[in-house]
């Protein structure tokens, strides 16, 4: 009998369908995403009801201007993120804009790179106002994203 209740969970577990689709499949840079990022930010780039931003549909607005994409490598958690090597950053990070932004993303954007990864990396934000700076480097993101969808760059 203990057999038969064994090989029932085995054979009910190999059915039960994913609480997230294809999460059985997920690659090394999904991987470090929901290793080192997932847990606050959320496996699909939504965390709960805190300081912590959600990033679906919303982080790509940085990358509208150099500031705010320079500001989302020298934030603390990534610049001081436990995935040192800097080419497995930068694809966590493009997976973070090319896969969580959405609609937010400019059409512009260009991958980051292992390089830039490194350099900016090493000027971590270190301010007492961090949710005050967070917040004008993203007001002046969005008014340049806005200025871009209207044809108004300059």
């Amino acid at each position: 009998m203990a057999v038969a209740m064994g090989s029932g969970l085995i054979v009910g577990a190999a059915h039960a369908a994913d609480a997230v689709p294809g999460a059985t499949t997920l690659d090394h840079t999904q991987v470090e995403y929901v290793s080192h990022c997932g847990g606050c930010h959320g496996i699909e780039g939504i965390s709960g009801n805190t300081f912590v931003p959600t990033m679906r549909n919303a982080v790509g607005a940085f990358a509208c201007t150099d500031e705010g994409r320079a500001y989302l490598i020298r934030v603390p958690g990534v610049s001081m993120s436990l995935i040192r090597n800097d080419q497995t950053l930068a694809d966590v990070m493009n997976f973070v804009m090319l896969r969580l932004a959405g609609s937010s993303l400019p059409s512009d954007f260009h991958p980051y790179t292992a390089s830039e990864i490194h350099d900016l990396r090493q000027h971590p934000l270190s301010v007492p106002g961090f949710m005050q700076q967070r917040s004008e480097v993203l007001g002046r993101a969005l008014a340049a994203c806005s200025s871009k969808k209207s044809g108004k760059e300059g």
